[in-house]
């Protein structure tokens, strides 16, 4: 058995206390993960049995990464999440996804945050460290996604100094807030600008601009619920 295999294999077997979260119904579901630079590629069948195959079989949908960065994130150096994190649909990532089976889309996704959640996080019971080392980049700022799972959008963020949460004021039809942990800085909610204190929570109305512009480094969770 190759190595890649093995590591697919380990990485399913510490993820067994979670795979009924990982398999979202009963129809079968074939995600394929490969390494660009080695050509290396197995398959992670979630069905009635969930299992690792050597090769491309049948995907439904397929993860893309380098080995470097498989590494990092079986040595706890990188994070999956934060690796795939984009603003844009059009951004490249370290951890790319694409796929096949459009008719399964939405339920395709929803299976590779899970993955993205439980099975590329080492460890039998799944921990995930928050730290800036391990943010990546997306919406201005630097997050790590926690929990993107049954309309709950969950992250936390650093926003660096002279760095603006959301630039572009993106807006969004659910409600959201920030969790402010630490930091100063100004944020700008719908139509109104305020400066924000540590230990507060901010609630966004629907299809409003929500904004942070950081005088100093900020710390932060967002929260997003009703989605889609």
């Amino acid at each position: 058995m190759n190595e890649f295999l093995n590591v697919m294999e380990r990485l399913l077997k510490e993820a067994s206390l979670y795979l009924d979260l990982i398999k979202t119904n009963e129809r079968e579901i074939r995600i394929s993960v490969g390494l660009s630079d080695t050509g290396e590629v197995a398959t992670l069948v979630l069905g009635e049995k969930i299992e690792v195959v050597d090769g491309s079989v049948n995907p439904d949908c397929k993860i893309t990464m380098k080995r470097r960065v498989l590494e990092s994130i079986i040595e706890g150096k990188a994070d999956a999440f934060a690796l795939a994190a984009r603003g844009r649909a059009d951004e490249v990532r370290p951890v790319e996804f694409e796929i096949y089976n459009k008719e399964r889309s939405k339920e395709i996704r929803e299976t590779v945050k899970a993955l993205l959640t439980y099975f590329f996080l080492p460890g039998r019971i799944k921990v995930r460290n928050l730290s800036r080392e391990l943010a990546g980049y997306a919406h201005g700022a630097h997050p790590i996604p926690i929990l993107y799972w049954n309309g709950l959008r969950f992250g936390w963020y650093i926003v660096k100094a002279g760095e603006i949460l959301n630039k572009e004021g993106t807006k969004h039809p659910w409600p959201e807030m920030f969790i402010v942990l630490k930091g100063k800085g100004k944020a700008t909610i719908h139509d109104e600008q305020f400066e924000i204190k540590p230990n507060t929570v901010i609630y966004i109305p629907r299809k409003s601009v929500h904004q942070i512009t950081a005088k100093e480094d900020v710390e932060l969770f967002w929260m997003a619920w009703q989605t889609q």
